[in-house]
């Protein structure tokens, strides 16, 4: 007799814990292909992220070569430190990066049928398949390279690769679970995306900091190497090290931390998680206002009424205010590369850079927008209502930042002679600026975060559009400040004042102009295409 097709085991065997991971783990992939399929921009920075990864353990395995053949002391050190620094990135990367991938994110599956222990043991075996888990993986493995004087040492390193790559893992999902709470908070948000962006535009600095600490400290780096290897940071790295020198009692205490690490990781966890179930995460609140805000200081008109909701984003909205950031680290930027080069010229050049970031920040202004744009097009608001609606309160906020930045940095080289001339180069900068971001924005709409939503999420396909926008955008103004710039450089080349303020005169009327006309080009494009413009908004939402 046939069997039924339908057997009482059956239903057992695919609703079992090794079936519910496994539709976990699929249902990852499964999303994210469908995602890269209706993003094809998603998808190339997909194949640019694995080529990436494949450059970066290429390179890694390159200086694990090297390490092979120098000395036994130098490989346990660079191993200890860079392992080290390597699971404190993968704990520190859901707080500093918002593009990763939360398909499986814990707050999300909660509320689903499963016990805890199936889902967290298919959100880490899914982690651990993604292109990050698996270079990981092979990087943990590779270190055996530089042990192949000592085959218990290779060994070693091999066997313990897992242990490494869950460590990893473990301490991503714990940093994940224990902000998922707190990151339903629009004000937590807000404030690790500033953290984040300072980081960014800092980063420069500090990364020369960093490495003059660590060439001031390069005859301590063992010694801190030996203390980080008792830690659950350097233990499984130290494995390898100890048992290549022979100091196998050693080698055995750190084995048992390496061991315990993760699954200490895996009791935190889980405990926070469970702690976790059933919860949902608090939008933000908002508080209601009295009265009509900007609105009623701006005149009742089209343009008035643009010109107050623009100027109320810019100065509530942490998508606008991410942009403001910018004027106080870039000065400092600069101001560093100024007396790192000797150049202090380098410091009041700073303005010419804040004022492009603000000027060409509306560039994204009905992609922002959102929904809210539907009112534009309802109500009828002509082109170059909305055009000048929205340049005027861009430059309310924009021109006097730009001056104070502009005077204040001159002031501290001692450079007035040359203000004429750093206004006119900021003058067209900030006003072709205008008119660049004018046409831009009625071109282009791209994925951006919502009203709400954290300022700096990575939406799909966005990445790739935006570089081709804002070259685009940069080229155009590039080519409208030549001519100030062909005046900027025969002022410094000469140092004659009259250059200084025929570059001024140059600067404000070729801003002027192009100011004007982007403003009038973009109106027309709005006037045609404001409907297909609300369309595509919507259809990012």
């Amino acid at each position: 007799m046939a069997e039924p097709l339908l057997s009482p085991a059956a239903p057992a065997a695919r609703t079992g814990a090794a079936a519910r991971i496994r539709t976990l783990v699929r249902l990852r992939f499964v999303v994210m292909w469908n995602t890269l399929r209706r993003h094809p921009w998603q998808l190339v920075g997909a194949i640019i992220g694995a080529l990436y990864g494949l450059g970066v353990l290429g390179l890694v395995l390159f200086g694990l070569v090297a390490l092979a053949i120098g000395a036994a002391d130098l490989a346990r050190t660079v191993l200890i430190l860079a392992g080290a620094g390597l699971i404190l990135g993968w704990a520190l990367a859901p707080i500093l990066s918002t593009g990763m991938d939360r398909t499986l994110d814990p707050a999300r599956l909660a509320s689903m049928p499963m016990p805890p222990a199936v889902q967290l043991t298919g959100i880490a075996v899914a982690s651990l398949l993604g292109i990050p888990g698996i270079v990981t993986l092979l990087l943990s493995a590779g270190t055996a390279i530089a042990w192949f004087r000592s085959p218990g040492a290779m060994i070693a390193a091999v066997v313990l690769a897992p242990v490494a790559a869950a460590t990893c893992v473990l301490a991503c999902q714990f940093t994940v679970t224990a902000f998922s709470r707190a990151a339903g908070h629009r004000r937590f948000r807000e404030i690790i995306g500033a953290l984040v962006l300072l980081l960014l535009v800092l980063v420069g600095p500090l990364l020369s900091v960093a490495s003059q600490g660590v060439a001031a400290i390069a005859d301590r780096l063992p010694v801190i190497a030996d203390a980080l290897s008792w830690s659950p940071l350097g233990a499984v790295w130290a494995v390898p090290a100890e048992i290549a020198a022979g100091a196998f009692p050693a080698a055995i205490m750190k084995l048992l931390i390496a061991l315990l690490t993760p699954v200490a990781l895996c009791f935190a966890w889980a405990g926070l998680y469970r702690a976790n179930l059933g919860s949902v995460a608090g939008g933000s609140r908002t508080s209601a206002r009295s009265g009509l805000g900007w609105l009623g200081r701006f005149p009742a008109s089209p343009r008035g009424a643009v010109a107050a909701r623009a100027l109320t984003y810019w100065l509530r909205d942490p998508r606008y205010l991410q942009s403001l950031i910018v004027v106080l680290v870039m000065p400092i930027v600069f101001g560093f590369m100024a007396a790192s080069t000797s150049l202090p010229i380098m410091l009041p050049g700073s303005t010419v850079l804040v004022a492009a970031l603000l000027a060409l920040s509306t560039f994204t202004d009905i992609s922002y927008d959102g929904t809210a744009f539907s009112v534009h097009v309802l109500r009828g608001v002509r082109g170059i209502d909305d055009r000048l609606g929205r340049v005027w309160a861009n430059a309310i906020v924009a021109v006097p930042l730009i001056a104070v930045v502009a005077v204040v940095t001159t002031a501290l080289v001692d450079r007035f002679d040359q203000l004429p001339t750093l206004a006119g180069l900021t003058a067209v900068i900030t006003l072709g600026g205008f008119g660049v971001a004018s046409v831009a924005s009625a071109v282009f709409v791209m994925p951006v975060p919502q009203a709400g939503e954290n300022p700096f999420t990575s939406k799909p396909g966005a990445g790739m559009l935006s570089l081709v926008g804002m070259a685009g955008s940069y080229g155009a103004l590039t080519v409208l400040a030549l001519p100030t710039i062909a005046c900027t450089i025969a002022a410094g080349v000469t140092g004659r004042p009259l250059w200084a303020w025929v570059t001024l005169a140059v600067g404000v009327v070729t801003g002027i102009a192009a100011c004007w006309g982007g403003v009038r080009w973009g109106a027309a494009i709005f006037d045609r295409k404001a409907a297909d413009l609300f369309a595509r908004v919507k259809s990012q939402g």
